[in-house]
């Protein structure tokens, strides 16, 4: 067990063997001693085609290198900068700079080179716009064949990482579509190549070609190799992956809490009713009481509705009574009221004593019957009729029947109206009768006790459970032994990383501003870089960062990082394969005795530093023949191109 597993297991409080395993199930890697670096260096290029446009012919390019200084000269847009593209396009199987028109004058390409003095060859050809072309790696190894530009990139990534045995490192992108925590990435031989090319033209940028997702600490780490550095990466790109892991986990009961939350009270209403009814049913009379109860109130039914039916059968009766005795009283009372009007118009109309007749106004004297005696009638002469004499009896014996008739009409109309409330009283008693069967019928216990407690005991279950689930989402859990392992190894390695990295990086620091002031930035002060990349600078008018300065002081302090790291990397074990293109090497404010010193510096640094190779493009053709010895420079004289 290393002394790292023991001392993260110590700030984790877990034992080493479960430390152990944590870091090996995340593949976090011990990077105390780095392994040896790997030397490339280039034997040669060449490459030909046509051009085409407004400057046409055939074009063979072909320069023999080895290890040292060399450089490239001539005039700007004249094809110096195409050589170092060329280069770096054999090297990384792709190169997004180099301009569509040149990349499609060419026809051929081959570069020759060594990896710790094993030779190696790229060779490709276009046409029409396909690419085919091979890797060689030597007599005892086949040769790797390539279609296409994602193939030929595929097939020299791999190449390189291998031959230069470069640890991929792990890192954490936050700008990933799709992803809205972010997601772990590695930084693979399309970014280490970046430590192969210097332009000059990154504004902003200290190394490489961007400053995204890390970069510039990827380059660092190859070009002097601070220890512990990669373990920190590792460690924490598995923290941020388990706590991505765990902030979903979380999302999701959150998701799950809100889905069920609406049905919380409702499964809350259920227990409570349930419980009321396993109350009600412990609470309840015996099943034997109750069915007494039952069949009293089925039998109070039953005599109430008897008496219900008798009282109507009585009302009936009495009803038909009075109507019989009602319709006698009303005959009765016709009659009489007849008879006495019969009796009124005979007298009315027997006292009548006519002197004419009454229709033709002929005088009774003169009618025909006019002789008769009183005792007819003197316009008819008719006899008067014997019943048409009054009858006084008669009305007096009706009378008395219809005096008779009334007291039995309002007996009668009395004994309906006592009938009629008896049958109300009866119907009300009915139905009451029949409620306290229905409630004695409901009363009777649905299911056992059993069922009951069984009922509740499942809905508490269930309400604990989803209480319990809102409560996970509503807190962070405690971290788990996985994310403290992981964090106990971010911070063990950051502490060591930092430890054996000050010297190395503090060293660094001396060496860039050393190397600046010489190349003319008088009004530096002192120099920080940091291990995350991040330069810090103290002028004569204050301190600032490396962002904030200009093109011009931005360019000094570029290329005094670049000789720097080189230098500080050759001896503390830096990664860097020993292969560097610097384009416009005096670009923008830099003058004459400023691009002198960095010639200088780099040719004393490759004389110092075996295996060392750099290659740089400059457009001062005058001071190249004199730094430059003329067998390692390519000078087109004036108006002329390279190739």
């Amino acid at each position: 067990m290393s002394n790292f597993t023991e001392a993260v297991a110590g700030r984790a409080a877990v034992t080493p063997s479960e430390a152990a395993a944590v870091l090996e199930h995340h593949h976090v890697r011990e990077s105390g001693i780095l392994p040896r670096p790997h030397r490339l260096s280039l034997t040669s290029i060449e490459f030909s085609g046509t051009k085409a446009g407004t400057v046409t012919g055939d074009f063979r390019f072909v320069w023999p290198l080895g290890d040292g200084l060399w450089c490239l000269a001539g005039d700007n847009l004249k094809g110096k900068s195409t050589v170092l593209e060329v280069i770096y396009w054999c090297l990384r199987g792709e190169n997004s700079r180099l301009q569509d028109g040149v990349r499609r004058w060419i026809s051929h390409v081959r570069l020759d080179g060594k990896i710790d003095g094993e030779p190696f060859s790229v060779e490709f050809r276009q046409s029409t716009g396909s690419l085919t072309g091979r890797l060689e790696t030597g007599p005892t190894t086949p040769p790797v064949d390539f279609t296409g530009h994602a193939e030929f990139e595929a097939v020299m990534g791999e190449y390189m990482m291998n031959r230069l045995n470069l640890e991929i490192l792990r890192g954490w992108r936050q700008d990933v579509k799709g992803e809205e925590d972010g997601k772990a990435g590695v930084t693979d031989w399309s970014l280490f190549s970046h430590a192969l090319i210097a332009r000059n033209r990154n504004a902003q940028v200290l190394l490489g070609e961007t400053a995204e997702n890390g970069s510039v600490v990827s380059l660092l780490q190859m070009f002097i190799g601070l220890p512990w550095t990669s373990t920190r990466r590792d460690a924490e790109t598995a923290l941020k992956t388990v706590r991505q892991q765990l902030r979903g986990e979380r999302r999701r009961a959150t998701e799950d809490t809100k889905a069920r939350a609406d049905s919380l009270q409702e499964l809350k209403d259920q227990l409570a009713d349930a419980e009321a009814a396993l109350a009600a049913t412990e609470a309840a009379p015996s099943l034997e009481d109750q069915t007494s109860a039952l069949e009293d109130a089925a039998a109070r039914v039953a005599r109430c509705a008897q008496e219900h039916a008798a009282a109507v059968q009585a009302h009936t009766a009495a009803q038909i009574r009075y109507t019989e005795v009602h319709r006698a009283l009303l005959d009765d009372q016709m009659q009489l009221r007849d008879l006495r009007e019969n009796t009124a118009a005979k007298r009315y109309f027997g006292a009548l004593n006519p002197t004419c007749c009454p229709r033709c106004t002929t005088p009774v004297a003169d009618l025909a019957h006019s002789d008769q005696n009183g005792d007819h009638c003197s316009v008819c002469g008719t006899a008067a009729p014997e019943d048409a004499l009054e009858d006084p009896s008669a009305i007096e014996q009706l009378t008395e029947g219809v005096n008779a008739l009334r007291s039995a009409d309002r007996e009668a109309s009395g004994t309906v109206r006592e009938a009629e409330a008896a049958r109300v009283r009866a119907e009300s008693a009915l139905t009451s009768a029949r409620h306290a069967l229905s409630s004695a019928q409901s009363a009777l216990p649905g299911g056992s006790v059993l069922r009951r407690h069984l009922d509740v005991e499942r809905l508490r279950g269930q309400l604990k459970e989803r209480a319990s689930t809102h409560a996970r989402a509503a807190a962070p859990t405690e971290a788990d032994a996985e994310e403290r392992i992981l964090e106990a190894a971010r911070k063990e390695a950051d502490v060591r990383a930092q430890k054996a990295g000050k010297p190395i990086m503090d060293r660094v620091s001396t060496e860039i501003y050393t190397l600046a002031v010489r190349l003319g930035y008088a009004a530096l002060q002192g120099v920080k870089l940091q291990s995350n990349g991040v330069m810090r600078l103290h002028k004569d008018d204050g301190p600032t960062y490396f962002k904030d300065v200009s093109d011009g002081e931005q360019l000094r302090l570029r290329m005094a990082t670049l000789l720097a790291l080189l230098r500080v990397g050759q001896k503390h074990g830096g990664r860097h394969p020993g292969l560097l293109l610097i384009d416009s090497a005096g670009a923008q404010e830099m003058i004459r005795t400023d691009l002198a010193e960095t010639l200088q510096q780099l040719k004393a640094i490759c004389e110092e530093t075996e295996g060392l190779q750099i290659i740089a493009a400059t457009a001062n053709r005058e001071l190249t023949r004199t730094v430059i010895h003329k067998d390692r420079a390519k000078i087109a004289e004036e108006g002329a191109y390279m190739w």
